[in-house]
């Protein structure tokens, strides 16, 4: 039996925290998610009698934009839920289970919880509705623009 390499991206699940009164939903069929990459700023260190290079110090992280696209659904209710999120520029939670497990993450209060026997990535982030996609030959599908608010935070499956 060959040794694993990795964790597969299939099986991966999604659930997004919103609404005032704190409400965790399961997305349904999520084609794609991209989390985005944070920036750092470059702050300036040179001393005036430097000749040669100058040197620098990481600042604040910006935090990066990501999106995650569906195949819109119109019956599906995640999907319904997550573009009026979009369309009224919500500020969500996200939380990404990742294959190596089966576990779901619960909620009490405004607390979730995430179970230890699988890995997740969570993050908070502001949801922007995209437009609608017709290609050819294909599904109609929304990109929704996230631009997080957060770093992404990893706790690894023990």
């Amino acid at each position: 039996m060959a040794a694993s390499k990795g964790v597969l991206s299939q099986g991966t699940k999604v659930w997004i925290l919103h609404g005032t009164v704190p409400t965790l939903t399961l997305m349904q069929c999520i084609k794609a998610l991209q989390l985005g990459d944070d920036s750092a700023t470059d702050i300036d260190s040179t001393c005036l009698d430097e000749t040669d290079s100058k040197t620098s110090e990481y600042g604040l992280n910006t935090p990066g934009e990501g999106s995650i696209q569906i195949n819109t659904d119109p019956k599906n209710a995640s999907h319904l839920t997550l573009l009026g999120l979009a369309a009224d520029k919500s500020e969500i939670g996200v939380y990404v289970g990742w294959s190596d497990g089966n576990s779901v993450p619960t909620l009490n209060g405004n607390d979730v919880t995430l179970p230890p026997d699988r890995t997740w990535s969570y993050f908070t982030a502001k949801v922007r509705k995209g437009s609608p996609v017709f290609d050819a030959d294909s599904l109609v599908n929304h990109t929704i623009p996230m631009k997080r608010q957060t770093e992404v935070y990893e706790e690894f499956k023990v």
